[in-house]
């Protein structure tokens, strides 16, 4: 951190400085964006989703542990899954929180420093007359000011980038659940699963640890000069973000690929060769079907003409055995190929993954061209994008509810539990309260019969 006394030394800040204070009594308050509605409106989102994102979540935690799921591989990633949107749900609302916060305690001490200035401009000999203690109040609210400011741009800025952390992490989550699902039905018979339920806690646990290293350098992407006096943001600077090496291979290269790019391009691939396979298993199926039924049948005709003396005996017989019977001698009717435990969870989950994430992966795309020509509509796609995201997170517990039954078993046994629970606590209460009536009731009896 840098003390300076003059705005001209800010112009060449070291470049892991986040924070410089300035003493200038020039120092004036940074303007404010002209698109502030529309961060009002991401911030609103924000607050919403947040809470919401971080309460399904946990709850879907709690149905994961469930003994029902019996601790498989799904339920483990399914669980890691929602552990990672749950965290990026609560960095979502502390990030928006502390940047509303921001925007009115940034009003507020403007208006603070400016009937100051009124003050001391009305009475030109107030300064003179307020004591030492006054001094010393006045200024140790300037120094909370600025201190203030700078905890809540750190806040902010660690939140940030938790939530990249955390969004990244989400997205190679999804991808470890389409490759195992890939794994599960594309696996050639007879060899062992790459997913052991061992490995899965600290592939999470590795994938997470690996997203917080990439997202370091985003926080030292740009700093902030902050007023001493009236502790408000002069202006920001740029750190990293000021180096066009850093822009097109750590923002433009890296971050697509990781942030975006890799897990979109990846859920495709996995999910398209998923899709291929079963769709050669149940031709494959389908085709054994129709020829062993043609086969049936030319036997059964065989059997027919082979048999004409008997065929007027036995026709109602024959024809009852002939529409029950099929390659199995079961059932007539074509029978696919049961599906994997969970396919269409994880279907789900992958198919919403793909179309919520894609407006990211061509907002990723298109921002080198829509930066500098037209940076409102590059920020508007980046809000919508990064909306739609928080929306996917958010929906994956209607999802879990929507495409798996022993999820909504669980869910359906939980509230009945609480349910019961509630109702037992609200009658337990009743009860106390109906037995210490009673009590002062019987005491009554004998005040009045000892006073008489």
């Amino acid at each position: 951190m840098n003390i300076t006394e003059h705005t001209e030394d800010v112009l060449n800040p070291f470049i892991l400085n986040l924070f410089i204070i300035n003493k200038s009594s020039t120092c004036t308050q940074m303007e404010s964006l002209p698109v502030s509605g529309l961060f009002s409106f991401y911030r609103a989102i924000g607050l919403l989703l947040g809470p919401l994102n971080t309460i399904l979540n946990g709850l879907c935690v709690h149905i994961f542990n469930h003994h029902l799921w019996k601790k498989s591989i799904m339920s483990r990633i399914l669980k890691g899954l929602s552990i990672i949107e749950l965290g990026m749900g609560l960095s979502l609302f502390i990030h928006a929180l502390i940047f509303s916060q921001n925007s009115t305690s940034s009003y507020s001490n403007q208006n603070l420093f400016n009937i100051n200035n009124t003050t001391n401009s009305i009475y030109p000999n107030y300064d003179i007359h307020i004591n030492h203690l006054n001094q010393f109040q006045h200024d140790s609210i300037h120094t909370n000011a600025y201190i203030k400011t700078i905890c809540s741009f750190f806040i902010t800025t660690i939140s940030s980038r938790f939530l990249v952390a955390f969004q990244i992490s989400r997205n190679w989550s999804v991808v470890l659940l389409a490759a195992y699902r890939y794994d599960q039905i594309c696996r050639p018979i007879g060899t062992s699963s790459a997913f052991p339920r061992e490995r899965i806690r600290y592939i999470l646990i590795i994938i997470f640890f690996l997203a917080c290293l990439i997202v370091i350098p985003r926080i030292f992407e740009s700093g902030i000069v902050v007023c001493y006096i009236s502790g408000n943001v002069s202006k920001d600077y740029p750190l990293l973000i000021n180096y066009k090496l850093y822009q097109i291979l750590y923002l433009g290269l890296v971050m697509f690929i990781v942030q975006s790019g890799g897990p979109v391009i990846c859920v495709c691939v996995l999910s398209a060769f998923v899709i291929r396979i079963i769709a050669k298993r149940r031709k494959f199926h389908r085709e054994k079907e129709q020829r062993s039924a043609r086969n049936l049948l030319r036997r059964q005709t065989m059997e027919i003409e082979n048999n004409q003396s008997n065929l007027k005996n036995n026709t109602n017989n024959n024809n009852t055995n002939f529409l029950q019977r099929n390659s199995n001698g079961l059932t007539k009717e074509l029978t696919e190929r049961p599906a994997p435990s969970g396919d269409k969870l994880m279907f789900a989950v992958c198919i919403t993954f793909f179309i919520l994430e894609t407006p990211a992966f061509f907002s990723k795309i298109l921002n080198p061209y829509l930066e500098q020509d037209y940076p409102l509509i590059d920020l508007t796609l980046s809000v919508i994008a990064n909306l739609l995201i928080y929306l996917d997170s958010t929906l994956n517990a209607f999802i879990y509810m929507a495409s798996n039954p022993l999820f909504r078993k669980i869910a359906r046994n939980e509230c009945i539990q609480y349910r019961n629970r509630l109702i037992c606590c609200q009658t337990s209460k009743s009860t106390h309260q109906l037995t210490r009536i009673s009590r002062i009731l019987d005491t009554e009896p004998n005040t009045i019969s000892i006073n008489s």
